[in-house]
């Protein structure tokens, strides 16, 4: 982790290239050129071009879906409010609100790769699994064309905090500008 001071930053491996603004209490949880991410005092942020998806209930992965909304709409153990428009950088997506569906992740026991009390979303090609916990809730963004790429951006923070966190979030998100470089 990496403290950003307020101000602009441009992503340096990520692409499709991006840009963004950040005031104070942000972290960089780092950058790798499929995904990118920071976090704050009450939750966090990332940014994905998401190449594999955990198959719901198993540690097994398949190719992320072209249809990665009614992926996460469908999928058993979340619980996820319905799509509304949403623009981020001119990009033009959905973005729904999620939360593990407890009652069926307990009762299936499906432990993954994250444990038992969370549910493994998918794996980035560096090899880091995204996995979202019992306690967070999820906004999910999918823009299925920046610059030919889908962008899947998600931020999270305990259930609590939520509606005190979105607002930063969502602050940061309106300053994103998609770039050439």
């Amino acid at each position: 982790e990496k403290a950003l001071p307020p101000g602009q930053y441009h992503t340096q491996e990520f692409r499709p290239s991006a840009s963004f603004r950040v005031d104070k209490g942000w972290s960089s949880e780092g950058e790798t050129s499929d995904s990118f991410a920071f976090s704050g005092d009450m939750g966090q942020i990332g940014f994905s071009r998401v190449p594999e998806v955990f198959k719901p209930g198993t540690v097994d992965v398949v190719e992320a879906p072209k249809d990665m909304v009614g992926w996460f709409q469908h999928h058993p153990y979340l619980q996820t409010d319905k799509p509304e428009p949403v623009t981020v950088g001119g990009v033009k997506g959905k973005q729904f609100n999620l939360v593990v569906a407890k009652d069926r992740l307990e009762q299936d026991r499906a432990a993954g790769v994250c444990g038992v009390d969370c549910v493994d979303i998918y794996r980035l090609s560096s090899g880091e699994t995204i996995s979202f916990f019992k306690e967070e809730k999820v906004r999910i963004i999918v823009l299925e064309d920046v610059k030919g790429e889908t962008v899947t951006i998600d931020f999270e923070s305990l259930i609590a905090d939520f509606d005190e966190f979105a607002p930063k979030a969502e602050k940061v998100l309106d300053s994103v500008e998609w770039t050439d470089s």
